[in-house]
């Protein structure tokens, strides 16, 4: 885990020094000197010392704390801690020192963010009955046309605005799909236009909507998958028949010239027609998180419509 921390503090653009005097405290690892943190809240200051605080069995105890605070330098510190913190560490920490601390579930977000956005590549063991990313992962398209959909919400806004700050969360990614259509369009007058789209189908909200690529080239990280149930996808025959809602547009008409202006034509209809239409799936994955609270069952948060679903 030190490493992915490492790797995501270079991501972000901290840089880390070795410090002039090396620290030795049981629990906590010196990972280096940075001048410059972002997520600190200063651009400009003193250099902070970053730490880092290993996962264990048991939460940081204040005797923890507390030996941290004699023993660390006075001045500004970071520590990513995976293991719980005091609730009252603020009041133990050093008068002389600034210290922003972040506790598992900051640092759970933190990552959650990094790994949806492919800012971090985290590749995960394949663990029986896990979906993870492979050849086989969808069995209707290839390897190479699996597409990331783009994030939509805010993790750590969404937990905030629904009360749920003490969440646990991990990432995982549902599988969706876009479907490449070709058809022909028709306008009143009888005219004739080829066209393709790309169909995006989201069978856990129910939903069809034209996809538009944002070109982001991100590549789809190594994360579990999780299937929704099969009912829940729509028949190629059902697809084709709700096209027409979604394809059918409204254009400019030709003008039409007199002698004394030009006068344009209102907005016309041009209509799929459903008997020229061909589609062919392909792969698609939304990013979303499992949420972890106390007393109730783990739910899956969808980043693109902020819904919640049980996990299947």
């Amino acid at each position: 885990m030190e490493d992915a921390v490492r790797q995501l503090l270079a991501v972000k653009g901290v840089r880390l020094t070795e410090p002039s005097q090396l620290s030795n405290i049981p629990g906590f690892i010196l990972l280096g000197v940075a001048e410059r943190v972002p997520e600190f809240g200063e651009i400009k200051g003193s250099p902070v010392t970053v730490w880092h605080i290993p996962s264990d069995l048991l939460p940081v105890s204040r005797a923890e704390i507390e030996r941290w605070s004699v023993d660390a330098s006075p001045g500004r510190h970071w520590l990513l801690s995976q293991r719980e913190l005091p609730s009252d560490s603020e009041s133990i920490f050093p008068s002389n020192s600034k210290v922003v601390a972040w506790g598992p579930e900051k640092m759970s977000i933190w990552f959650g963010e990094a790994i949806l956005s492919g800012d971090l590549d985290v590749s995960l063991p394949r663990d029986e009955g896990d979906a993870v990313y492979s050849d086989s992962t969808f069995s209707s398209a290839d390897k190479d046309e699996i597409t990331l959909i783009n994030s939509v919400i805010n993790l750590e806004s969404w937990l905030v605005q629904k009360n749920l700050d003490n969440a646990l969360t991990y990432p995982v990614l549902l599988e969706g799909r876009l479907w490449e259509v070709k058809g022909d369009l028709y306008s009143p007058e009888g005219n004739m236009e080829r066209d393709t789209w790309i169909v995006m189908e989201d069978p856990w909200s129910s939903n069809l909507s034209l996809f538009e690529d944002k070109g982001n080239g991100n590549e789809t990280p190594h994360l579990r998958i999780i299937k929704p149930p099969e009912s829940r996808w729509k028949r190629e025959e059902e697809l084709i028949s709700k096209l027409p809602g979604i394809l059918d547009t409204r254009r400019q008409g030709e003008s039409e010239q007199s002698e004394d202006s030009v006068r344009s034509i209102m907005l016309e209809w041009w209509r799929v027609d459903v008997k020229s239409v061909t589609i062919r799936p392909m792969g698609a994955a939304f990013p979303a998180w499992v949420l972890n609270v106390e007393g109730r069952d783990d739910v899956l948060l969808h980043s693109i419509n902020g819904r919640t679903y049980p996990l299947p």
